[in-house]
């Protein structure tokens, strides 16, 4: 898993009407924003973190966060001297309901700076395109789930074990949510990646084995019975 480099990216927008200034509120003593960057800091494939965001509190935010831990609290830790973390701009057409997908692939094509093509460092951001080069996956980690129950480094090693070119995390209820999607990177600098992508648990048999068709045959029988039982209920 040595060869596994991860650029995060974490959308911080202050335009939420839910819950006003969402991304800044506290919770067990950090905002919302902390806690993501603590959850993509400790990872050992991120290399690079780019929070993306029109406020300057989140700016603020960003850079205090960047002097006060990154060399302090994080260095002995996870070779944290390797990580850079970035904020940009986020542009207003990305702004509101605008697919997060969208915000990843802008980041991606539009905030990167190439030395080749720029007489000088972009307005928005100082993201070398050399960087880029060494990334394997792109991750979206949304602030709005901060009390995440996977880790980082788990979630990249099942991805790239099953050799998957998209993984999103669900709720229990089996509904998507963003606390985090990997991609890999080709698919986000295409552009080539899923806005629209639904999920629904269906607690089924998957069948590997021969246990399998046992246990699937049982469920059948099991559901088969308690249709059985409803039925002569209502007679």
């Amino acid at each position: 898993m040595d060869n596994i480099r991860a650029l995060v990216i974490i959308p911080a927008k202050m335009d939420s009407t839910r819950v006003k200034n969402k991304n800044l509120r506290i919770i067990a003593g950090q905002t919302l924003l902390e806690h993501s960057l603590d959850y993509a800091m400790k990872s050992k494939y991120t290399i690079d973190i780019i929070v993306t965001s029109e406020s300057i509190k989140v700016a603020d935010i960003v850079h205090a966060y960047r002097h006060n831990n990154i060399l302090d609290v994080y260095s002995h830790m996870v070779g944290i001297d390797n990580k850079a973390l970035h904020i940009v701009r986020r542009d207003k057409e990305y702004m509101g309901e605008r697919e997060v997908a969208d915000v990843y692939v802008n980041v991606i094509q539009n905030d990167i700076y190439d030395p080749n093509q720029h007489s000088g460092i972009k307005e928005n951001g100082s993201i070398l395109t050399e960087d880029l080069k060494n990334v394997t996956h792109i991750v979206g980690v949304q602030p709005d789930h901060p009390d995440r129950t996977q880790d980082l480094d788990s979630l990249l090693e099942y991805a790239v074990e099953n050799k998957y070119d998209d993984l999103f995390t669900i709720d229990k209820k089996g509904t998507r949510n963003g606390s985090v999607r990997i991609m890999k990177k080709e698919f986000v600098e295409s552009g080539e990646i899923s806005r629209r992508v639904g999920s629904f648990v269906d607690n089924c048999t998957n069948v590997h084995s021969e246990q399998d068709l046992i246990d699937a045959e049982a469920n059948i029988q099991i559901r088969k019975r308690a249709k059985e039982l409803r039925e002569n209920e209502g007679e």
